[in-house]
């Protein structure tokens, strides 16, 4: 039987928010306020995704790691400190952006921003697939699926309401039917009904319509299934 996989739902949405950011600012012009004002606004809530992301597994998950390969622990530490070196050069470009000149000044400034960016990306795909394949086989050597759902719960326990439905949004667009299911199956068992309720309205604005419907449907099937 399959153990549990505390990566799955958030890094396929985190995939998700760094392709359609990376095609976001692919496709802006720079020299138009309004485009311009909305690539640096997606960016924005990028980074502080990412940001809370690196913060809940230095909190939660590599705390858990530590308590048997250290090493192993440290280094996925200091590749967070890379990632926020990264993070913050981005967002002080994008917070001097309107301080620029002229066009000229900004077509170029975001030429360096989609660079950097794509730099932010390639990292960041390096780091989950490592996280995956080097911190999930740690975690099922030395954790129980039942200690490894309750380091998840305390994750989702330590999350503001408001940062939780920006999360929702992109583990929705980046995960299929099955994944999905299993998800709001998992929240009908251990989490309030009002809960359950918000991620199906979250999932009505979100997904396709046939795609919202069958998860409906599945849910009134069995809604507790495991």
């Amino acid at each position: 039987m399959p153990r549990v996989n505390i990566f799955t739902l958030i890094h396929k949405g985190l995939r998700t928010l760094l392709y359609e950011t990376a095609s976001c600012l692919q496709q802006t012009d720079f020299t138009h306020d309004a485009e311009t004002e909305a690539a640096l606004d997606h960016l924005r809530e990028a980074l502080f995704l990412f940001e809370e992301h690196a913060r809940h597994e230095d909190m939660h998950i590599l705390p858990a790691v530590a308590a048997y390969e250290p090493s192993v622990a440290d280094c996925f530490g200091q590749e967070h400190d890379t990632d926020a070196q990264l993070a913050a050069e981005l967002s002080a470009t994008a917070d001097t952006f309107f301080l620029l000149p002229d066009a000229a000044a900004r077509t170029e400034a975001g030429t360096a921003l989609n660079v950097a960016f794509a730099e932010f990306v390639v990292f960041n795909l390096k780091h989950m697939a490592c996280e995956e394949r080097l911190l999930n086989e740690l975690l099922w050597r030395y954790y129980s699926d039942t200690e490894i759902l309750a380091i998840q719960q305390r994750i989702v326990l330590s999350q503001e309401p408001w940062t939780a439905d920006l999360y929702w949004r992109w583990m929705l667009q980046g995960n299929n039917h099955p994944d999905t299911l299993r998800w709001f199956r998992a929240v009908a068992a251990l989490a309030p009904a009002a809960v359950l309720e918000q991620l199906l309205r979250k999932a009505a604005t979100v997904l396709p319509p046939t795609r919202a419907v069958a998860l409906h449907q599945a849910l009134a099937a069995a809604p507790v299934a495991a």
